[in-house]
């Protein structure tokens, strides 16, 4: 996504838009083809929220990783 988006709310709600936009219509292709979910949709949404966090956790690390590095460069 090139779209400028100035404040970082703004940034992330076009991703969850687009986020949401791309789940819809996958959901609405697989309706229309007939075809059920590979797992139960509690399953589903556990490993979403897992993979939430994960993406969350490794940013986290590597921003604090960064941050110690650059932290001892200028020591």
């Amino acid at each position: 996504m090139t779209a400028p988006c100035r404040p970082r709310l703004s940034r992330f709600t076009c991703r969850a838009a687009v986020s949401f936009t791309a789940g819809t219509a996958m959901g609405a292709v697989c309706w229309g083809l007939g075809l059920t979910a590979p797992a139960p949709t509690l399953l589903g949404l556990a490993g979403l929220l897992g993979v939430g966090i994960g993406e969350r956790a490794a940013t986290a690390c590597g921003a604090l990783l960064a941050h110690r590095r650059s932290r001892h460069r200028h020591t």
